[in-house]
């Protein structure tokens, strides 16, 4: 867009964007410059001044937002660029008229737009108002906290802030795994949801338990320290939470500490994943599958109002699958069911009621193999893929999980919201496993021993979040301040039966069923954990700077009650975490920040006696880090590149003096770099690529009593140096091939090593790719009907992944191919 030194005309036209930087990866760089070509001309269409329409414009520069607001409004407004030098607005978000639009977008700005006699608009100053801004009325058509759908690039985020804010103005790297993008690749799983995202490694496990196992900028963050669902922790327990992805909207990634807002966190960060919600424009869906390993899938996803004035919106998502994973006598079983219904009395409140049903079966078996044989040569050739290390009709993993909960919002006034979210979860878990002996060493080279264990677990988790938002001025200062309660509670029953089982000859297993149960319990006990913490977070926005800071107090108690040896014992934690962070707008749409944030995570475990007996300290996260974030002005584009040093303390480590027991000397340090680029062309062109640069080191270690060795200087087991992503996707609009679309990713994730690094397990590239055709484009009786096939690590590349010890890894995924065919009305 050209610009004159004294007038900023806007109009509906196309915008040139500007090149990128020159100094990013090249990776990153091949990737971003796809997000740069022109966007295509749009024809001036006049709106109605009461006719609402919704509208999801980022935050940022105020002539950037009226830009963008008035070409999707299809008005023209003309302003002098010093009526707006230095503001900033929030964005336009929700169902308005022209004119309510404008009011939204200038809040706080003290200007108006004003209709001329041609229907075009310019900017007025509005007479000096008080120390609170004052928003117009507005009929709130949804929950602001939710978002709607972002489409393949999100440009908003409630993880971060709990407040719905621009990514853009987050001081703090943020990666979103939008519905779109989900359904482009032809997701199937929680794994490859993330695959393409920069500083998370998922670690895959086929034929296992299925719960996610993941590490963030180089900490372990598997589900019971970092997993969240619509901003409630998902659980406390990581055996009994699994993810259909079909039932998620979005899945945000937060990075580094987040313990500000959530409470005890792993320091890598967490992943937040937004269920389906109730829609106010009618969706029907039904889907079938089919794919290699014996998979078959069935599918619906119905969603819209229930009666004329929207008041009341409903949603039933449903899932039905039979499947064979790689590994023999290994199902991947499921069946899903999430209802949910909205109820909007009045214009101020939103109130949403769910409940979930989900049941997995899979193999059970721990599927650990030995590094001979898979890693390194054996004289008896490779290890199959396929075997399994288990008993058929004995080892077996099952997991029935029940969820109810609501949400609620209600606008007490223009400036201020209260808000409640909260969930009941009971979890049952059937499980009888099947694990290595003597650290997964062989006999002969091919001779496996196992062992068996009978562990039955039941789980329930209560969790409530209430919190208060408000929006108001101090002079030329806006805030936006946000204070909250939130409370877990947990409590898990678990008891373990041991048992003994022969041998299996790993390449002609033959199972026998012969497995002798011990007559006693190895375990028999129950944990309870209570959760509450107390948080506040202030928002400050001064022309084109950004302020954001936070602070929480937590306090937390674990109890552990062993009824074998009838003792019990509890461990109370407090911990205070904060975060600071500065954002700068420029009007380019480059948005450079600042941040310091830290964590707390409880800790297990007691000091020597000698020492006082004690329980141990949470261990605590800091993190600094600097970023920058791109999104260029009317263009569906976002780029992230950050640098952050990440430090973990109060880790344990060997007590120096007292043999057997820990100390809290330990300490862990990574530093590293993530770039990040997405964009959607209006020309049918979809991009997503990452690179994550990890610098992970043990940096305090003390030296084990017995072998002498310490940890001090090595590198963290499990954690790549190198990782990296790009996925390509685009759809033919035009011509006899319209309709068409075409896909194909490539990842890397390099070498690691285990916990005494004497061990390297080499890195490995794997392809996707996907294809799909609207075969409504053939005829308007097939109007909604859509075929696609989609294929994860298409040439089928041999790889390994770290196993449960540290002699021993996973297979990786081998390929798997799956057909869908989809009817939409």
């Amino acid at each position: 867009m050209s610009y004159n030194p004294s007038v900023h005309s806007i109009s509906v036209r196309g915008m040139r964007l500007r090149a990128l930087p020159s100094h990013l990866a090249l990776l990153f760089m091949a990737s971003a410059l796809l997000a740069s070509p022109m966007l295509h001309a749009q024809g001036a269409v006049m709106a109605s001044e009461s006719t609402a329409r919704r509208f999801d414009i980022p935050g940022g520069p105020l002539a950037q937002v009226i830009s963008q607001y008035a070409s999707a409004a299809g008005v023209a407004i003309s302003f002098d660029a010093a009526q707006t030098r230095g503001l900033t607005s929030a964005g336009v978000h929700g169902a308005y008229g022209v004119d309510a639009g404008f009011a939204v977008a200038l809040a706080g700005s003290g200007l108006e737009a004003v209709r001329g006699a041609q229907g075009a608009y310019t900017l007025q100053a509005l007479p000096v108002a008080g120390s609170v801004v004052t928003l117009p009325s507005i009929a709130v058509t949804g929950s602001t906290e939710r978002l709607a759908d972002d489409g393949f690039v999100a440009v908003r985020s409630s993880g971060g802030t709990k407040t719905n804010t621009p990514l853009i103005e987050i001081p703090q790297a943020i990666s979103v795994v939008s519905r779109e993008e989900m359904d482009q690749r032809g997701v199937q799983n929680f794994n490859s949801a993330v695959a393409y995202t920069p500083g998370i490694r998922a670690i895959d496990y086929p034929g296992g338990q299925g719960a996610p196992d993941i590490y963030l900028r180089g900490f372990r963050a598997f589900n019971l320290f970092s997993t969240f669902r619509d901003g409630l922790r998902a659980g406390f327990n990581q055996y009994d939470i699994d993810i259909e992805t079909y039932g998620l909207e979005r899945i945000d990634v937060i990075k580094g500490p987040s313990s500000v807002l959530y409470g005890q966190i792993a320091p890598g960060g967490l992943v937040d994943m937004t269920t389906k919600r109730p829609t106010e424009t009618p969706l029907h869906e039904i889907e079938l599958q089919g794919g290699n390993f014996d998979r078959r899938q069935a599918a619906f996803d119905f969603a819209g109002p229930m009666d004329q004035e929207g008041k009341w919106l409903y949603r039933i998502t449903g899932v039905a699958r039979n499947s064979g994973t790689q590994v023999d006598h290994s199902p991947d079983d499921r069946l899903y069911l999430a209802p949910s219904l909205t109820w909007r009395p009045t214009d101020r409140t939103n109130v949403t009621v769910y409940a979930s049903y989900q049941k997995s079966k899979r193999g059970g078996s721990e599927q650990s193999l030995p590094l001979t044989g898979t890693v390194y040569d054996n004289p008896a050739g490779r290890f199959p893929s396929d075997v399994f290390l288990g008993q058929p009709d004995l080892t077996h993993y099952t997991v029935e999980n029940t969820s109810v909960g609501y949400e609620i919002e209600h606008a007490a006034t223009e400036n201020w919201t209260v808000r409640q979210k909260a969930r009941y979860t009971h979890a049952d878990v059937d499980y009888v496993s099947s694990g290595a002996r003597n650290s997964a060493q062989l006999t002969a080279g091919r001779y496996y021993t196992f062992g068996m264990q009978d562990r039955p677990k039941s789980t329930d988790t209560f969790l409530v979040d209430t919190n208060v938002e408000g929006r108001i001025s101090t002079g030329a200062v806006q805030h936006t301040v946000l204070a909250g309660l939130d409370y877990g509670y947990y409590s898990g029953r678990e008891s373990r039966t041991g048992g003994t089982n022969g041998t299996v000859d790993i390449f002609n297993p033959v199972y026998t069923n012969t497995t002798t149960w011990n007559s006693f319990k190895s375990v028999d006990g129950k944990s309870q954990v209570y959760q509450t913490g107390l948080y506040a977070q202030d928002q400050l926005r001064y022309e084109r700077w950004i302020l954001t800071l936070g602070g929480r107090y937590d306090w937390a108690t674990n109890k552990e009650s062993d009824y074998l040896s009838d003792a019990s014992s509890t461990v109370n934690s407090e911990a205070f975490t904060g975060r600071s962070g500065l954002t700068y707008l420029f009007d380019n749409g480059i948005a450079p920040y600042v941040s310091y944030s830290t964590s707390f995570q409880p800790a297990s475990g007691t000091m020597a006696p000698a020492r006082g007996g004690g329980n141990f300290d949470p261990t605590k996260g800091k993190q600094y880090e600097v970023g920058i974030k791109y999104q260029p002005p009317g263009s569906d584009s976002m780029i992230t590149a950050s640098l952050f040093q990440l430090t973990q303390q109060n880790v344990t480590t060997a007590d120096p003096v007292y043999s057997g027991y820990s100390v809290q000397d330990g300490e862990v340090r990574s530093r590293g770099l993530e770039l990040e680029a997405k964009t959607s062309q209006a020309a049918g062109l979809n991009v997503a690529a990452s690179y994550t640069y990890l610098d992970a080191e043990i940096t305090k270690d003390n030296a084990n009593l017995v072998t002498g060795v310490s940890k001090k200087g090595l590198r963290p087991a499990s954690v790549p140096r190198h990782m990296a992503g790009l996925f390509v996707d685009y759809t033919v609009r035009t011509g006899p091939l319209a309709g068409l679309g075409l896909g194909s990713g490539i990842r890397y994730v390099g070498s690691s090593y285990n916990a005494a690094n004497t061990i390297k397990i080499g890195g490995y590239t794997l392809v996707d790719a996907v294809v799909r055709y609207d075969l409504g484009q053939l005829s308007q009786d097939l109007k909604g009907l859509r075929a696609s096939i989609s294929a994860t690590n298409l040439f089928d590349k041999r790889y390994f992944t770290p196993g449960f010890y540290d002699q021993s890894v996973f297979y990786g995924n081998r390929r798997a191919v799956v057909g869908t065919l989809s009817y939409s009305w």
